[in-house]
This record gives C-alpha cells, structure tokens and sequence, in this order.
C-alpha cells in the first residue's frame, strides 16, 4: 500500500489537502472518497482507509474547506457550509475519475458528509455511497427530554456562544476534534432549525439532485448516537426517494460491548463486523 498527501482543486480556487492510499492491486475493485462528518479531520478515517486499500480499494480522504490542513487565507465569514457538499465533495468526486479508468467509485459520506452529498452536482455518477450517522437533525426528531436539549442548543446557546468570535468553540461541546469557523456553525444551525434541513426552500439552494439521484445506498446508524435518531436518518432517506436505500439501523450493543454511537464505525469498534460487510456491499 502506498500513501502520499495529495491537493485537490476546486472550481473557485481553493485547495483542499487530502490522502491517497493507493492499493497495491492493480486492477483495483474501485475508488473510494471518504467525506468527513462536522469538524472531523481526515486523519480520523486513517485506521479504516487502510482497510479498505487492504482489500483493494484506492482511498482518498480529504479535509473540508476551513478545516484540519485546508485552512486558507480568506474571511471566515465567506465560508458557507453548503460548499462542502457543492464545491468540495464535488471536486473530490472528480479528482477521483481524473486518476482512474475505473467506473467504481464509492462515498463513505460521514454526518454531515450524508446531509450534503446530494448538493454536488456530479452526485449522481457515483456507483454507491455508504452514509454513516447521517440524518436532517431537527429538533423535533429526538424523543423527550432530549429534544428540549436539541432546541436550546440550536436556537440560544449557539447563537449564545458564537457572539464575537472568529472561532466556535465546537472541540468542548465534544462536537469535533478542532474548533470550527463560527459562520460554518451558524450555517449548520440555520439549517438544523428547518425541518427540511438543507433542502427547505428558506435557502435557494439547488436541491435537485436529492430527489434525482438514483444509486445504490447503504445507510448505518445506531440506536446509541446520540448525534443521530432514527428519525432525522429517516428524514433524509425521504429526501432521497429514488435511491435504492439499504437501512441498517442497529442495536449498537450487539455490535461491540462499548457500544458505536457517532463516531465507533470507523474505530476498532467496526473492524470485524461492519468493515467487512461494508466491503461486501461495494463488491456485489
């Protein structure tokens, strides 16, 4: 297996820096890009993209606009959390047919990464995508008396802890492994309070492709995150309705002792159970 750091241009001129793990089986079984959940950085998705080119598999992973190794000098105001899934996912999709003849090319799309996939307009060219505690994350979709938690978070106290800072303090509330751009933040929120999420006609985004898409979907969640109900998984699923949807909502206990919750699939916690199947799945 070989690995080296790797620039990804995007249309607007900004670079986003990423990881190749080139598999050492030529021909390989496809491409797959593995797109970061809300302030995760690439190094996370190191232990599960070697997996992965370990079974033959070409793995890029990347850090999003303003986050990990792509910061950049630019007004933190401008960044838009919508460009992750227009701009960045879509350039990495098409980093990814620029380095290959292959026609396998999958999305591991990680939280956030499954809420706006469907924004890159070259979506649809995917031959499948794995979404990992991915779900429309309105209130309302938790049950009592955490719900009433999910309100005050998105509608006071991070309005509350944004004001005049450049920085969110996302890495204390244990939202992320850095702290983001408080504009990102705002973004999420703005959306999270629209039960129709990003695809709510409040923000003029071109949305087409989430009712269009038609691919193949393997969805995992776990009745211990926390981060992601059965209900905002749901959400999103009917947001994608002309997609073949595999919905693997699971008992995280069976799974490993220690539970899954947001972030144990791409942890040792998966290695021997979900990891394998994951493959299998893209193999078929």
């Amino acid at each position: 297996m070989e690995t080296k750091e790797i620039t990804i241009q995007c249309e607007d001129g900004i670079n986003l820096i990423g990881t190749i793990f080139k598999s050492d089986n030529n021909p390989e079984n496809g491409i797959v890009i593995i797109a970061n959940a809300f302030g995760i950085t690439r190094q996370f998705y190191k232990q599960f993209a070697k997996f992965l080119s370990q079974h033959h598999f070409t793995v890029i992973t990347f850090d999003f606009r303003g986050t990990g190794d792509s910061k950049f000098e630019i007004d933190s105001r401008e960044l838009k959390l919508e460009d992750w899934g227009r701009k960045d996912i879509h350039s990495a999709i098409e980093y990814a047919n620029s380095i290959t003849d292959s026609n396998k090319i999958y999305l591991v799309a990680h939280s956030v990464a499954g809420q706006l996939f469907c924004l890159a307009e070259n979506c649809e060219t995917l031959s499948g995508a794995i979404i990992v505690g991915a779900g429309f994350p309105h209130w309302t979709r938790w049950a009592f008396p955490r719900k009433l938690l999910m309100l005050f978070f998105f509608n006071i106290l991070i309005p509350v802890l944004g004001f005049n800072r450049k920085k969110f303090p996302t890495r204390m509330l244990g939202l992320s492994n850095e702290n983001l751009p408080v504009s990102l933040v705002y973004r999420w929120a703005e959306f999270s309070k629209e039960k129709d999420y990003v695809t709510s006609n409040k923000f003029g985004l071109d949305v087409k492709h989430y009712h269009n898409i038609s691919i193949q979907i393997l969805s995992y969640g776990f009745d211990d995150d926390t981060y992601s109900p059965y209900k905002a998984i749901k959400r999103l699923h009917d947001a994608i309705p002309n997609s073949i949807i595999s919905d693997e909502f699971l008992a995280a206990k069976k799974i490993h002792p220690k539970g899954v919750g947001h972030f144990g699939f791409f942890k040792n916690n998966c290695e021997t159970s979900l990891w394998p199947e994951t493959v299998q799945w893209m193999l078929k």
